[in-house]
């Protein structure tokens, strides 16, 4: 009888340690995790990781938002090729300002073969993460692209999955991004904080 009940107070004191583990504490994740967790899960707010990534643009949610009407060559200097893009609340609220972006400000750009292709063969996602860019460390940053494709990718076609501190987030996106707003590119109204075409 007595191992019976320290088998069951040894259960019960094992449970009540475990289960704030469980919970959605940000000191049991991992940044990125954290970071995901401290943004409202809603169609504004793309998602971070390519699990999460893929799923969210299958389901489309960035096409209900502020669009280009047609697909397009490249602007200068975009390695992009033929594109579209789409900005969120965020950034279609503030495209004609000229400070910095808020926090949240997010924009999908489908990535498609030729100005007539019906559907994108890769994309260009980005998410602002806090109010102060950080020179791009902020935002976090998502690219996929055919594995044919002549841009540096893993085997998966990821060229980017990351916050701009490092990695090809920082080398790529953030290297070219950087110029947003500038005269060294063929300039897109309302172009700054790293983005370069603002979707009113």
């Amino acid at each position: 009888m007595k191992r019976v009940e320290l088998a069951a107070r040894l259960t019960g004191l094992v449970l009540a340690l475990a289960l704030p583990a469980c919970g959605d504490d940000d000191e049991n994740m991992t940044p990125s995790q954290s970071m995901e967790n401290s943004f409202a899960k809603d169609s504004q707010t793309p998602p971070m990781g390519m699990a999460r990534m893929t799923a969210w643009l299958q389901r489309g949610d960035y096409k209900n938002w502020a669009c280009e009407s047609a697909v397009h060559a490249a602007r200068s200097p975009s390695p992009h090729g033929f594109n579209r893009i789409c900005s969120n609340g965020a950034i279609a609220a503030a495209a004609t300002g000229t400070g910095p972006w808020p926090r949240g400000a997010a924009a999908a750009k489908e990535l498609l073969a030729s100005e007539t292709d019906p559907s994108p063969v890769g994309y260009a996602v980005y998410l602002k993460t806090a109010d102060d860019s950080a020179g791009g460390n902020n935002w976090y940053w998502y690219e996929i692209v055919p594995l044919d494709s002549a841009a540096p990718h893993d085997t998966n076609g990821i060229v980017a999955d990351g916050m701009g501190n490092a990695g090809p987030a920082k080398s790529i996106c953030v290297g070219c991004h950087a110029a947003a707003g500038s005269a060294d590119h063929t300039p897109s109204a309302g172009g700054r904080d790293q983005v370069y075409t603002p979707v009113p």
